[in-house]
């Protein structure tokens, strides 16, 4: 069984999760983030390889987690974009995916030290925007994303933006309305067969021999800030 970081926020989630085996770790509330943002998982940690990189904010979190592994961020983190997106990058096949005028020094030479490739995108919520199958396949609505994975074959489903809730904000993102549950097996936050693009979503998934399972239907496709394994 696995264990993951999310937010508490919706306890049916967090329900549901454990009803597989799995363990849930809550997420720090970080309040100098907007409102919406606070216990996003997805903007407070970022494991690579067996490494823990994390906000110095998330002191509640830090004390929950392998000391060992934590990395600590070279410089507080901010109120306003892009001072809030410090650690929100995607990871994929030895490639750290992101706005690099916004990364975290200490991220940066990590990826530097442990030759591990970065390349620049205009999407600063790189891994909000974005659900990985597998390290062959991704799902994403941002169009800087597509490009660039595309670019290092990737196979990227592009969908529509929008039709995601996230209190506050006029929509929200895949990335954190989703994630892995195991190998074969990816849970959506809410019901997304309501999505418009839902059918592809499943079409694309199937050929990726992963399996949906959608948590809590009687609640929207919903931006949680997803669900990182660590």
């Amino acid at each position: 069984m696995n264990t993951f970081v999310m937010s508490d926020k919706y306890p049916c989630f967090v329900k549901e999760i454990e009803k597989f085996g799995h363990t849930v770790i809550s997420s720090d509330r970080i309040d100098i983030f907007p409102f919406p943002e606070q216990k996003h998982a997805d903007m407070q940690i970022l494991p690579i390889n067996n490494d823990i990189f994390i906000l110095n904010e998330c002191t509640v979190l830090a004390e929950k987690l392998s000391k060992e592994r934590l990395i600590f961020c070279n410089k507080k983190a901010g109120k306003k974009y892009p001072e809030n997106i410090l650690l929100n990058f995607l990871y994929l096949n030895n490639t750290l995916y992101g706005k690099l005028s916004a990364i975290d020094e200490n991220l940066l030479d990590y990826c530097k030290e442990n030759n591990i490739k970065t390349v620049n995108i205009n999407q600063g919520y790189a891994r909000c925007s974005t659900l990985v199958l597998n390290k062959n396949a991704i799902i994403t609505s941002d169009l800087s994303i597509e490009k660039a994975l595309k670019k290092d074959g990737i196979e990227v489903l592009l969908i529509s933006s929008g039709n995601i809730v996230l209190d506050g904000y006029n929509y929200g993102f895949i990335g954190g309305a989703s994630g892995k549950i195991d190998e074969d097996t990816v849970a959506f936050f809410g019901n997304a067969t309501n999505h418009p693009d839902y059918r592809i979503i499943e079409k694309f998934c199937k050929n990726q021999n992963i399996s949906i399972n959608i948590l809590c239907k009687d609640m929207p496709l919903t931006d949680i800030g997803g669900m990182v394994k660590i």
